[in-house]
């Protein structure tokens, strides 16, 4: 039985994947990667996976340049010939769901982890417009198809697929996002800094609010608003939408932040943090905010597909109108000033965690949608489901805690 898992980044499979690729080494799955050769190779590598690099421009709209990616990710899968390949991020669904079914794979999963941009967007002018319809039309063939399966993280994604791929609902699985590994995030002791910590996890992208954050944090430091701001995450190189080092090196100049930088390790940053904000445009289910939430750590977030989810207004937390500067600066401020209501909404959002978003249901899900695609390579999951034992948990974990 091999299984083939590909993304645009070692490191989103190392990092994001690795307790669903220990799962399927348990149950006897020879497990395979694809993906740029980046520094978390030996991490996968390290676990018993086998890693096939693969070559893509990131920042490339060039069809004849993207067709090479194409055929690259294809002569890959005819080497390995796995019996299931599963596909995350963007160019892994619409290129290696391409290249799968023109080597012949038998099953092909898609995990739809957030629209692409282009696809939700509303831009104007013709050449934008056709990039959309062609985007959606791609899309649309690589999430339906009888030996096709698709994951979503929520409903609105997947209301916004089945607008324009008729038919995907009887091939979608939704899930509470990837989950939270319970155990490894575990409950922090209430931080309660005397002067607030305020912590963003993610890359730093313009879809992320990055820019709405930076204009929040200023006009609350010339408010006199005591607090620190933390950014976990980095530049996306490849990405056009993403900050740049001038901006991110102006906003440190400014005071605006405390620490930017790429931490693989994010449990001690919000064992510190008091407050964490994702101002997001939009998101399939946000794993930063599930991490926070399993810390116990109330969170602001914007009331879009995805986020929404996740927080529960003014129980775990407060939402906010996606692209308002001002309605973030004014819920940054009522949870800065306010160390009680912090600490109610971080222990509501620790039993929400517990409740609802347990990684190892997710997982069984997902190893549940492998035996429905392919029951005669993947075992049934009367054979490895944690699901009832871990549902038994959280309810025990709840009833606890209350």
């Amino acid at each position: 039985m091999k299984i083939c898992l590909t993304a645009n980044t070692a490191w989103n499979l190392a990092h994001f994947r690795r307790n669903h690729i220990q799962a399927l080494l348990d149950v006897g799955a020879e497990v395979h990667a694809v993906a740029p050769h980046d520094s978390y190779v030996d991490n996968l590598l390290s676990m018993g996976v086998q890693f096939h690099p693969w070559k893509i421009e990131r920042r490339s709209l060039n069809p004849s340049t993207e067709m090479v990616s194409v055929r690259r990710i294809q002569k890959i899968y005819q080497k390995i010939q796995p019996d299931l390949v599963h596909h995350y991020t963007v160019k892994a669904v619409l290129y290696g769901t391409t290249a799968a079914r023109w080597a012949g794979i038998g099953g092909v999963v898609n995990s739809v982890t957030g629209l692409p941009y282009i696809v939700v967007s509303q831009k104007k002018g013709m050449a934008k417009r056709l990039a959309r319809w062609v985007a959606m039309k791609w899309y649309a063939w690589c999430v339906t198809g009888k030996k096709t399966r698709v994951i979503v993280q929520n409903l609105d994604d997947l209301a916004v697929l089945e607008s324009f791929a008729k038919g995907v609902r009887q091939y979608a699985t939704v899930t509470n996002g990837s989950g939270v590994a319970l155990d490894y995030f575990q409950k922090a002791p209430f931080a309660g800094n005397e002067i607030p910590s305020v912590l963003f996890v993610g890359r730093f992208l313009r879809e992320k609010g990055v820019f709405e954050l930076m204009d929040a944090v200023r006009k609350l430091k010339q408010q006199g608003l005591q607090f620190k701001l933390t950014m976990c995450g980095d530049i996306d190189h490849g990405n056009l939408s993403s900050a740049t080092a001038d901006e991110c090196k102006l906003w440190m100049r400014e005071g605006l932040v405390d620490f930017m930088g790429r931490v693989d390790d994010v449990r001690p940053k919000l064992a510190e943090a008091d407050l964490v904000v994702l101002p997001s445009y939009r998101e399939g289910t946000p794993r930063s905010l599930l991490e926070a939430m399993a810390t116990g750590r109330p969170i602001v977030t914007t009331d879009v597909p995805g986020c929404r989810n996740v927080v529960e207004h003014q129980v775990n937390g407060l939402m906010v109108p996606s692209r308002s500067s001002d309605a973030l600066a004014d819920a940054m401020s009522t949870m800065i000033q306010d160390a009680n209501l912090r600490r109610q909404m971080g222990e509501a959002g620790r039993l929400k965690a517990v409740a609802e978003f347990d990684e190892k249901i997710v997982i069984d899900q997902t190893l549940s949608v492998y035996h429905e695609l392919r029951p005669d390579v993947f075992p049934p999951a009367k054979e490895w489901s944690d699901q009832q034992e871990s549902l038994s948990s959280a309810l025990e974990a709840v009833a606890a805690s209350t």
